[in-house]
């Protein structure tokens, strides 16, 4: 099983990549998992070119190969064992590579939509970029837990 996670990000914060390097090296040992991060250099605000701007340089990131999943306020919500429930089923023998997408702050094009196999939201809040980083590495660590039956989940 093979995960990429492709964000946007504009700053760093030290902490929130102790944390996420953290996970990385715990899934390390159970799926492979890489980070692909996008710096978005332009700095106009919300609006089209922006949107467009941003999901193109996501695009051009993906695969036809790959099950892209866009993280989205409107995606559907899972609780973590159904997510790993999700996971299982669909990519535990897949040869494909899934693709996490954690998009710009205003949201994605149509062509950058209609290149995704499914959308989930992490939560109803609303999280910074770095934030929801972490959230999903956290909640894909769980997930394998939950799957391989590691005492992480109810830990």
């Amino acid at each position: 099983m093979n995960f990429k996670i492709i964000y946007l990000s504009s700053e760093k914060n030290s902490n929130i990549e102790i944390l996420v390097n953290n996970y990385i090296k715990k899934i390390k040992h159970i799926a492979d998992v890489e980070l692909f991060k996008i710096h978005n250099k332009n700095k106009s605000k919300k609006n089209k070119f922006n949107i467009d701007y941003e999901s193109n340089l996501i695009i051009n990131q993906l695969s036809k190969n790959d099950i892209n999943i866009l993280i989205d306020e409107k995606g559907d919500i899972y609780e973590t064992i159904e997510f790993s429930k999700f996971i299982q089923k669909n990519f535990l023998y897949s040869s494909k590579k899934i693709v996490f997408i954690i998009g710009g702050a205003y949201g994605f094009n149509k062509e950058l939509n209609k290149k995704v196999e499914k959308k989930i939201s992490l939560s109803k809040f609303t999280f910074t970029h770095d934030i929801a980083r972490l959230l999903l590495i956290e909640q894909i660590y769980r997930a394998l837990t939950v799957i391989k039956n590691f005492p992480y989940h109810n830990h």
